[in-house]
């Protein structure tokens, strides 16, 4: 199993772009899902000079319902036609941050067959699995503020219903993807553990905590470092300052994810 990094918010090898936004695409048994699709038609762009073709996607996994994992989402739908699209309802609310709408394209037809909505755990090709509900055991990692959500014409505090989160599991243990951890990154570990009740090897995607107190990173940090994680991969919204706090203070091997970057797994 293989996870490929086609779009991140940096990027060091000639050919491929960078934007705000992050996509993933994990290879498995012979088949491909992609997780986000970034801001723009770049993840195409950048897919094909990974070798990967949108047109054979098996399934697109959308993470949740922000412009920079979502943007891509029409190009994607246009371009390839049979591919079915997990995603919860709540994705396609219309989300905003502040006043400024960070939603999916309004042009999106949210009643489109294409859609499968998620509501339980869903393994959507062999040994990746789809996890919707995220149990909140740690209250203070949550990265919620300022995100509001349209709902029933009522403009309300965003709780992001609409996160889900990738297992991949291996023999005789999983690995997590994330992409923006709004619901915190300790608490969807920690589902996961709940559920599968392995050895958890690596964690991969964004944790946005840029703008979060050390204090808060260190709690996150220690959790990791008590449930033995092997290794992190991080970016997007996770911050190069706290990057560096995670690099210092956890005991396993940290990364940072940028376009082009392959997981082995």
């Amino acid at each position: 199993m293989e996870l490929t990094v086609v779009v991140e918010n940096h990027v060091s090898k000639s050919g491929l772009g960078a934007e705000h936004g992050l996509s993933f695409v994990i290879e498995s048994n012979g088949k491909k899902i992609m997780f986000d699709t970034g801001q723009s038609k770049l993840y195409a762009r950048n897919a094909k000079a990974l070798g990967f073709d949108v047109a054979a996607i098996d399934a697109l996994v959308i993470s949740h319902g922000h412009y920079d994992h979502v943007g891509g989402l029409p190009h994607f739908i246009e371009n390839n036609d049979l591919a079915p699209v997990y995603l919860k309802k709540e994705a396609l609310w219309p989300k905003f941050h502040d006043e400024r709408y960070i939603g999916v394209k309004r042009t999106i037809n949210a009643l489109s067959p294409r859609f499968k909505f998620v509501e339980k755990m869903v393994e959507v090709i062999d040994n990746v699995f789809i996890v919707a509900n995220i149990e909140t055991s740690y209250p203070d990692d949550s990265h919620k503020h300022g995100f509001f959500v349209q709902e029933n014409e009522n403009t309300v505090a965003d709780n992001f219903a609409d996160e889900l989160f990738l297992v991949l599991k291996t023999e005789n243990a999983i690995s997590i993807v994330s992409s923006c951890s709004h619901n915190g990154i300790t608490n969807i570990v920690e589902t996961a553990r709940r559920i599968f009740n392995l050895f958890v090897n690596k964690v991969i995607g964004g944790f946005h905590i840029k703008n979060d107190t050390s204090l808060n990173v260190d709690k996150m940090i220690n959790y990791f470092n008590i449930i033995g994680v092997r290794s992190v991969f991080t970016g997007h919204c996770t911050g190069i300052e706290k990057f560096v706090q995670f690099q210092t203070n956890f005991k396993g091997e940290t990364f940072y994810l940028e376009t082009g970057t392959v997981i082995n797994l």
